[in-house]
């Protein structure tokens, strides 16, 4: 999402449905040491405390980091569930699952049919499966300003992405969604042929990322590098003081498949290099915040291309050899004045100062909660309404209160929210101080799950939905439990929100007014699907029964059954609800899909059409 923009960017959150281990330089990103000892505190973990089987033949789980005996905070929960392939919608057995809590972490082998169970303390944990063939992934908030991949995150897991278990008591049905992935096993080089070693290799690609960083690794001495990725499309791009990044863009793109083992050689080149760094008017270092590229020859087509660090200083790099002009804007500060340098591959601008004016703010305000308390450090955006206007985001400071500059007269939509306090929108004409913005609150979601009696789906939260636009909110995933059919969550958001709920990584969209200190109540269609004997008839384009048509149920992607027609054109076979039916005579092709009605026999008729006509060929 653009820093200061003229371009408003829709913040339309898709949730892209499939679900960090401490750096140690040149390690295999899977490093399974205790989590105290790789945050420096040498004391080794305590000794595993002991735990009763959960079902036949479960795996017992055992204490990982500085967890104290279970009774000390109270009885202990045993967790059970399935790890589940939600592409082929298949369990994962021998595989490690981990819950990561206050105290550390406790982890279990799941049994080869992909069961587990797994004893911990009464609290709130992030579950997810380590692995070296079946990847945990997740969703990251939008990347408000672009920075170059760090090594300080490679392979550290990113507890924001795994999703999140509340354990109150014992539950079972507690699955675990995971992908297949691939390895990616290369090296970099220089223009010269030689190997690079510490750079810092990241792949992006559709939103999603592996909990446990394995997109993000730095080359060993050799050039070579690891990385895991789910499978999708990837860019890779790279970081290193000396180099600018990947020298080819078609040699960044990957397509990753499931199974796959890639090892592409990266050349990196020199390429175009800007350093310094960004003062205030006495000369003492800014706050954090953007460096942004003008985009055009019209005065305000600015866009953040960068990121200032907390000292002040940048750098900042591209591999084009072009003239480009890059300014300087922190956080709650007027932006600096543009300067234009001419790029070309080994260019050093080094000892860059961008110093930022004193000017007195366009908009001020300052946001609190429902009960007045001000919320520190949370983001405010706004939205030009007229023409003219620009699009910025702003954050507020301790005491909650914010200030942007620089924004031409008219009116602007500005919005907020603050995870477990609620959103909040209004609209104001800048100039205008003294702006008052107050957090909605949150409110409780119950209901019923049609076909789930007992287990859990994950709540993946999308944007509170207003007439003026749409206001996203974290992308945290809930694991929520089913009993009996039903289920509850607490602390959404008061709005009117949009959100999946997604069982076996299968997503069902809903949108719910939520009301601030109520509930709301709601029925998914969620749960196994039913089984179902599917029969009809098969017809051509004018309505004639076709004989001996071949008619193939699929569910997932994978063929289920088939059967023939009969000389009357009918067909009789077994599938479940969802199901792809696909029938096939002489280049002829027809598609329907079954129901998700509570019946165990449904009439599906299908027409065939000539190639041409097929939608789907």
């Amino acid at each position: 999402m653009t820093r200061r923009s003229r371009i408003a960017v829709a913040a339309v959150v898709a949730i892209a449905i499939a679900a960090w281990w401490a750096v140690v330089a040149r390690r295999s990103p899977f490093a399974r040491e205790p989590a105290a000892v790789r945050a420096g505190n040498q004391a080794p973990p305590p000794s595993a405390p002991g735990s009763a089987s959960h079902g036949s033949g479960a795996a017992i789980s055992r204490a990982r980091v500085g967890a104290p005996p279970f009774g000390a905070l109270g009885p202990a929960a045993t967790i059970s569930g399935r790890v589940i392939d939600i592409r082929q919608q298949r369990p994962v057995g021998n595989v490690e699952v981990v819950f990561r809590g206050d105290a550390g972490e406790s982890s279990t082998t799941a049994n080869p049919d992909g069961s587990y169970a797994i004893q911990v303390l009464p609290g709130v944990y992030r579950a997810f499966v380590r692995d070296d063939t079946v990847l945990s992934v997740g969703r990251s908030d939008r990347v408000r300003l672009p920075s170059l991949p760090s090594a300080e995150i490679a392979g550290v897991p990113d507890e924001a992405l795994m999703t999140t278990v509340l354990a109150s008591g014992d539950a079972d049905g507690v699955d675990l969604s995971v992908v297949r992935g691939g390895l990616v096993s290369g090296h970099v080089i220089d223009l010269a042929g030689r190997p690079v070693g510490g750079a810092v290799l990241r792949a992006r690609g559709g939103g999603l990322r592996p909990t446990l960083a394995t997109d993000v690794a730095e080359s060993a001495d050799d050039g070579s590098f690891e990385l895991r990725l789910p499978a999708g499309t990837f860019e890779l791009d790279a970081s290193h003081p000396r180099f600018a990044g990947i020298a080819s863009a078609a040699d960044a793109q990957l397509a990753v498949r499931p199974g796959d083992h890639l090892t592409p050689t990266l050349t990196l080149t020199a390429g175009c290099m800007i350093s310094g760094r960004v003062v205030g008017r006495d000369g003492k270092p800014a706050s954090d915040g953007a460096i942004e590229r003008h985009l055009s020859d019209a005065a305000l087509e600015f866009a953040p291309a960068g990121r200032i660090d907390a000292d002040g200083t940048f750098r900042w790099v591209t591999t084009e050899a072009t003239e480009v002009t890059i300014r300087a804007w922190p956080w709650k500060s007027a932006p600096s004045p543009a300067r234009r340098f001419s790029c070309r591959d080994g260019a050093r601008f080094d000892d860059v100062v961008f110093q930022i004016p004193d000017r007195r703010a366009a908009i001020e305000g300052v946001l609190v909660d429902q009960g007045g308390e001000p919320v520190g450090f949370a983001y405010v955006d706004l939205a030009p309404l007229d023409p003219g206007g620009i699009a910025q985001q702003e954050r507020t400071d301790a005491l909650g209160h914010w200030e942007v500059y620089d924004m031409p007269p008219g009116r602007y939509r500005v919005a907020a929210q603050a995870d477990g306090r609620g959103v909040t929108s209004a609209t104001i004409v800048s100039p205008r101080d003294g702006v008052r913005l107050e957090l909605g609150g949150t409110g409780r979601l119950e209901g019923t799950t049609s076909r789930l009696a007992t287990g859990s789906f994950e709540l993946a939260l999308g944007a509170c939905l207003e007439a003026t636009g749409q206001v996203p909110v974290p992308q945290s995933r809930r694991l929520v439990s089913v009993t009996g059919g039903r289920f509850a969550v607490d602390g959404l958001p008061a709005c009117q929100l949009s959100f999946y709920a997604i069982w076996h990584g299968q997503p069902v969209s809903q949108q719910i007014a939520i009301p601030s200190g109520g509930t709301a109540r709601i029925e998914l269609d969620l749960g196994p699907p039913l089984a179902k004997t599917v029969h009809g008839v098969v017809r051509d384009g004018a309505g004639l029964p076709i004989t001996g048509a071949l008619v193939t149920a699929t569910r997932h992607g994978v063929p289920d059954t088939t059967a023939r027609t009969d000389v009357t054109g009918a067909y009789t076979l077994t599938t479940a609800s969802g199901a792809i039916l696909r029938a096939s005579a002489r280049a002829r092709v027809g598609a329907a899909q079954v129901g998700g009605a509570n019946v165990s026999d449904e009439q599906v008729d299908i027409v065939v059409e000539d190639p041409e006509d097929d939608p789907d060929r």
